[in-house]
């Protein structure tokens, strides 16, 4: 039931938004309709924030609001535009494809259901989510740092918050649908940029694959080291059966062929299940893209207006997009005007770029940390592959094409030579952006802006608390995603171009491959044991805690039908990525400090944050004294649990013999206690 409630909730936004994206997108051949939902769910979020943030209605109310103003919207268009709104056979195969994409992907995921602490952000991302759905105004605060706003994004958050909040399904498993939800929108919209680039059903298929489901061509090279029988780069061999081989897959280890990196592809930030930025911002991503498709075309005010928001949005999501985003528009925006004034755009970024570079919030990569071919291979090599093939095609080369491609050669030498074998791909992207541009061929565009983002993580990175070796790693994940969806879609223009048969049976080899990772890790990820093993199919998040931690399951129930909206529950400080700061994660209250390293990584320092660790270590293993510190950071309950007695052990009963509280909930060995 929880699935249709939520599914129900979908559907009327992405209905009461589509006459507002056919506003947008005059030239497209879907009137915008693949880009209807998450328009919709945006305006909603939008004026929801803006309701909340300015105290003139709770959260809830705006939300409500949103919706209003969203179908008064749609109900003004329909009689001011007169135009055949009904049904056609495109939409009810998008319907087809965003029904049945969610409903497999709420199939997956009742096999790996686990808001887990282990490999991925689930407990940072469920801790904002359940703070969502308690506030009442915004800007959020923080739940892992109490009486503080929270320094990180959480606009993405929020968008996940709305369709929850409407269908009011349990928390838990909301978290799970949002993530099928977010997953079959982005596959949605990917057909549509598909249909709409192309004109064609088939390559809209195509974009699907490209774009949300392929992943790194790493997960082939695991297959031919199982079936030869021999290590290949840093594959290791298996000695069972092949389904055996299946279930154990490391799928982990294709995002680990950059040392001191991590990439990620969209489907493997699916599988993850990790409601997290830099995955809910993927269809809002693909939104800016359509709307910037129907730009190049035709330059209009409303799509330019609702590519500049949909641009605020992404960066209320993940802050990464903002400067690539920016200059997206401003190059479509110049692209089909020829007005200069587009240009200053870029140029502004530039000197931002200049000025952060000179303030050190922008590094230099140490040329021993690059990147080595063997390593870009197997992260874009289907990509790489596909664009050559695209340019072996295009056989009639213009003088600026050979003149370009003599100049990647001798780079090619010289890159190569100063063991820099990427530079060379900055003069690559320079020929997509020559073909887009004399040759009117805009989505090559597309390849080049992946490619730049490519060799800017080559040589510098945003310079954030993590120190050498890992101090690109961060820019390296969020940046890699953005040139994977970019790429993904130059690539499916790409292929609608080439005509010669040859070249087209080498390409869907080529695509063939790139679907190994991704339906290797299908089958593996729910059997992993660092995942989190939930017993029984369900969309419950925290059903694994209550087959495995009883206890703590009913303590944390318990807290969240008692305690108040802000009160704040003392836990032992936490690690990243470890059982701890589970009470913010599960209940949406706040503690006085969680995840220690996550904290520094939103701007906090270093001695606060160990201020916090110390005064909490304090109340709980001190008698007296501890007053102060609960009046300090306005503690209502104090939650002594598995993780409580682990660290402090038999200091605790310091704590328990204190006046100043009372035993006001025990399950098993788990209690908690309220300050008086």
């Amino acid at each position: 039931m929880d699935f249709f409630t939520f599914f129900v909730v979908i559907e009327a936004i992405g209905i009461l938004s589509f006459p507002l994206a056919t506003i947008f997108t005059h030239n497209l051949r879907d009137a915008g309709y693949s880009l209807a939902r998450p328009l919709g769910i945006m305006c909603i979020s939008f004026v929801a924030w803006v309701l909340s943030s300015l105290h003139l209605l709770p959260l809830n109310a705006g939300i409500y609001a949103g919706v209003l103003a969203l179908g008064l919207t749609a109900i003004y268009i329909v009689h001011r535009y007169p135009r055949d709104w009904r049904p056609t056979r495109d939409m009810f195969l998008q319907e087809g494809i965003f029904f049945s994409t969610f409903i497999l992907a709420t199939f997956f995921l009742m096999h790996k259901p686990e808001i887990f602490f282990g490999y991925s952000e689930d407990f940072m991302n469920s801790a904002f989510l359940q703070s969502i759905l308690r506030t009442d105004f915004l800007p959020l605060m923080d739940p892992w740092y109490s009486g503080t706003g929270l320094s990180y994004y959480y606009f993405g958050h929020l968008a996940a918050a709305i369709p929850i909040l409407l269908s009011g399904v349990k928390a838990g498993i909301g978290y799970n649908l949002a993530v099928a939800a977010f997953f079959a929108i982005g596959v949605q919209a990917a057909f549509g940029i598909g249909v709409n680039l192309t004109e064609r059903r088939l390559y809209g298929f195509l974009a699907v694959f490209l774009i949300m489901i392929s992943g790194f061509t790493t997960g082939f090279v695991q297959l031919l080291s199982y079936v030869s029988k021999t290590e290949i780069m840093q594959f290791h061999t298996f000695a069972g059966s092949f389904s055996e081989w299946l279930v154990s897959f490391d799928f982990a280890a294709a995002t680990c062929v950059i040392p001191h990196a991590i990439t990620l592809y969209p489907f493997f930030t699916f599988l993850q299940g990790d409601l997290h930025s830099h995955f809910l911002s993927i269809p809002f991503l693909l939104v800016l893209v359509g709307l910037c498709l129907d730009l190049s075309r035709k330059f209009s005010l409303p799509a330019f207006s609702a590519a500049i928001l949909v641009t605020c949005v992404l960066a209320g999501m993940n802050i990464w997009i903002l400067p690539v985003a920016l200059f997206v528009i401003a190059w479509t925006g110049y692209y089909a005007t020829r007005k200069k004034a587009f240009l200053l755009l870029i140029g502004l970024e530039f000197c931002v770029f200049l000025a952060l570079l000179f303030l050190g919030g922008i590094g230099v990569v140490d040329p021993h940390q690059r990147t080595d071919l063997y390593g870009f291979l197997l992260t874009f090599g289907a990509f790489a592959l596909l664009s050559v093939i695209y340019l072996a095609e295009s056989h009639k080369f213009s003088r600026e094409d050979i003149l370009v491609a003599g100049a990647v050669l001798v780079a090619g030498i010289i890159s190569f030579s100063l063991h820099f074998p990427l530079a060379i791909l900055a003069l690559f992207a320079i020929l997509f952006f020559v073909r887009a541009w004399f040759h009117q061929e805009y989505p090559a565009a597309f390849a080049g802006i992946a490619l730049f983002l490519i060799v800017f993580c080559e040589v510098f990175y945003i310079n954030d608390p993590y120190g050498p070796p890992f101090e690109r790693m961060n820019t390296i994940m969020k940046f890699y995603l953005q040139a994977w969806v970019f790429w993904g879609i130059a690539s499916v223009y790409f292929l609608y171009r080439i005509k010669n048969r040859v070249l087209v049976a080498g390409a869907v080899l080529v695509i063939g491959i790139t679907l190994v990772h991704p339906f290797c890790s299908v089958i593996a990820m729910p059997n992993a044991d660092f995942m989190g093993k939930t017993g029984n199919l369900t969309l419950d998040g925290m059903a694994w805690l209550k087959e495995q931690k009883p206890d703590e399951y009913e303590a944390l129930c318990w807290l969240s039908m008692t305690a108040d909206s802000g009160d704040v529950i003392l836990e032992a400080p936490g690690d990243a990525y470890t059982y701890s700061s589970r009470i913010a994660a599960f209940t949406g209250f706040p503690t006085v400090i969680g995840w220690r390293t996550h904290e520094i990584m939103w701007g906090r320092e270093w001695p606060e944050v160990e201020q916090r660790c110390t005064d909490v270590d304090r109340i709980y293993t001190e008698d007296e004294n501890t007053d102060a510190l609960f009046e300090k950071y306005s503690v209502k309950y104090i939650y002594i649990g598995e993780t409580e007695r682990k660290k402090y052990g038999s200091k605790l009963d310091n704590l328990i013999q204190n006046d100043g509280i009372k035993l006001v909930f025990q399950t098993g060995t788990t209690k908690i206690y309220r300050v008086i």
